[in-house]
């Protein structure tokens, strides 16, 4: 945090420190209810932040996650040749030749079709069923019930396998184990499919020991899985993780897909998560566990994903270090352009979002809840529960984030150790630890950015702060802490939009195109600080909770030299517009208005600061000025 020293013009400037209250004192009319908010809104990009971003304050206040499993309304168009998946899609990369149907019935399992073309044998149990394939163009149908059965492949080929209304239990193993190439899996259109695997000690299967094939979840396969049709599968894993792949997994829309585990993660890759639809539902209780984890990429462009986890953290010997739980966990980038994704972790040190990568996002909803406390295995090793980390750039281009994450002083709502980058959309914060913080340079080109943080900085940039366009409001504590803060020793500069600031403090501008303007100023939960021109508002804040000589900063394009402006502090009754995380760009004032009165300089060159010490809010006059 910096402690620059002000030195611009000063509205009113209170010198004492700020106090922002915690939720718990919120004004009656935003206090949170715990109550449920999981809407399905498909996010918005846009050029204008005024009328793309779309939320309330008190939904985020409230944000809430949990389990939706009601169908989505989907298209699909078919890819060609350019698109990089268009091989794993059945229509462009698969001819049917032959179909195998295996039917289980408690204790046995028949096959009938075109058995002559692969080689089916039993296992110990006559519902453990063996393939082993050499031709192309197999379709195996899977239907019926077995409490202690198996379905294990070795194909040479690609195959279809047709989930048709089967429900698998395997007690000492995987319910389905591919051992051989990429599998098309159609969950067949009105049918509802369960694998269950067995609760195991020692953290292997039974039948593994001793073998050299991997068997790693409920659903386990070698090859890459392309899960489409518009059917349900239900998998439940006791033993490992839910459904594996070595290689890559793809959803595509229409497809109904719910895990649950209570020994590992929900459904793990080695080489890419790929949702292009579908509603995807996993929930793991296990330590350290994912929700959805790839050693590669996320990538989500449509579809509906809720991913909660409820593990504490641990200690990894391999590693020499401490693991949490997080909703999605990628080891390269997560890229979302569509979709909705929403993720809860209650559980110590737990996440939503993490990638040791890049985090970019371009489209669609994200929606964080975290409420767990920092795990803490030593002085020197904890995970601090977060929202949203990247431990690369973060890049948000279009679509809508909302974070909650209210465990304790460690909750971040987002972090990227590398640059924070927007260029549209909405992204709102509610935390106790800063509401967004980034490693290094902060810029704002465009969109609606929004960080209350109840312990620190509204928005926190450890590198340079440039805002170009757009509106950026950073709601931090008491003092030392800022609404928006850049670090010591570097530029908070603003060429253009709107940026409102309220804390304990305020951050120094420098060499900025835009006038800029500070004041003290002491407000209850739910009410507002607005600036008019002429009796007309020219924008407002509802701030989140009681502020006591509080620091505001504010630049606005309306900021024009040698105009009289008024600061004032208003009650909700007084005030109605549309608004979005308490912001108003173009509010009705439904009363005289009354303040402080202030005029910008001709000149910037010092920024904002303290140039002014007069008392509250309507009770000095015009202050210092900008300096020449």
């Amino acid at each position: 945090m910096s402690k620059a020293a002000f030195a611009v013009l000063a509205v009113a400037l209170l010198v004492n420190t700020a106090a922002c209250s915690t939720d718990d004192d919120i004004d009656d009319n935003l206090n949170p209810t715990n109550e449920n908010v999981n809407p399905s809104a498909s996010g918005t990009g846009g050029t204008s932040a005024t009328t793309a971003a779309t939320g309330s304050l008190k939904e985020l206040l409230n944000l809430d996650i949990s389990l939706d499993t009601s169908a989505l309304n989907e298209s699909e168009s078919i890819p060609n040749e350019t698109d990089e998946l268009f091989e794993y899609y059945i229509e462009n990369d698969f001819d049917e030749a032959y179909t195998v149907t295996i039917t289980y019935d408690g204790s046995n399992a028949v096959a009938t079709g075109d058995t002559e073309a692969v080689e089916i044998t039993t296992g110990s149990n006559p519902s453990d069923v063996i393939v082993s394939s050499e031709v192309k163009g197999v379709r195996y149908i899977l239907q019926g019930s077995t409490t202690d059965g198996s379905f294990k492949i070795y194909s040479e080929k690609k195959f279809v396998l047709e989930l048709n209304g089967v429900s698998i239990t395997n007690p000492t193993g995987a319910a389905i184990n591919n051992q051989g190439k990429r599998a098309f899996v159609v969950i067949a259109d009105g049918t509802t499919n369960s694998l269950t695997d067995g609760a195991v000690s020692g953290g292997d299967y039974p039948d593994q020991s001793g073998s050299d094939e991997d068997m790693k979840a409920t659903f386990f396969s070698e090859g890459k899985l392309t899960f489409s049709g518009s059917g349900t599968l239900n998998v439940t894993s006791k033993g490992k993780n839910g459904i594996v792949s070595d290689d890559f997994v793809l959803f595509r829309p229409g497809c109904k897909v719910n895990v649950t585990s209570t020994s590992g993660h929900c459904i793990k890759t080695n080489d890419g998560i790929y949702v292009r639809g579908g509603v995807i539902n996993c929930q793991t209780s296990a330590t350290a566990a994912k929700a959805l984890k790839t050693d590669s990429i996320f990538r989500m462009e449509g579809g509906r994903v809720t991913a909660i986890t409820t593990g504490g953290g641990t200690y990894d010997s391999d590693d020499n270090d401490v693991s949490a739980a997080a909703g999605v966990k990628a080891d390269c980038d997560i890229v979302i352009t569509g979709g909705e994704l929403y993720c809860k972790s209650t559980g110590a040190g737990g996440k939503g979002l993490s990638t040791d990568k890049a985090l970019t996002m371009n489209g669609g909803t994200v929606k964080v809840y975290t409420t767990g406390k920092t795990y803490t295995y030593s002085s020197r090793l904890d995970s601090k529960a977060k929202g949203i980390k990247a431990d690369g750039n973060m890049i948000v281009g279009g679509g809508t984030i909302w974070v909650r994450a209210i465990g304790d002083s460690g909750s971040e709502g987002i972090e990227t150790k590398g640059t924070y980058t927007q260029n549209g959309g909405t992204v709102a914060v509610y935390s106790v630890d800063d509401g967004v913080n980034s490693a290094s340079d902060m810029v704002i080109n465009n969109g609606f950015l929004y960080g209350y943080a109840t312990g620190n900085d509204g928005i926190d940039s450890n590198g340079d702060l440039t805002v170009n366009g757009g509106v950026l409001v950073g709601c931090g504590a008491g003092s030392p802490e800022e609404g928006v803060d850049a670090a010591e020793g570097h530029s908070f500069i603003v060429n253009g939009g709107t940026v409102i600031g309220i804390g304990g403090g305020g951050e120094a501008v420098s060499g900025s195109q835009q006038k800029a303007a500070v004041s003290g100023v002491s407000v209850g939960g739910g009410g507002y600080i607005a600036v008019s021109k002429d009796n007309t508002a020219l924008f407002a804040l509802q701030v989140p909770c009681q502020y006591n000589n509080a620091t505001v900063q504010m630049s606005s394009p309306k900021f024009t030299s040698g105009t009289s402006f008024t600061f004032s502090t208003l009650s909700s009754s007084q005030v109605t517009g549309d608004e979005v995380f308490g912001y108003v760009g173009s509010p009705t004032l439904n009363a005289s208005v009354s303040g402080t009165s202030f005029t910008t300089s001709t000149s910037i060159s010092g920024g904002m600061g303290g140039g002014g010490n007069q008392g509250g809010p309507g009770g000095g006059g015009q202050g210092g000025g900008f300096p020449h």
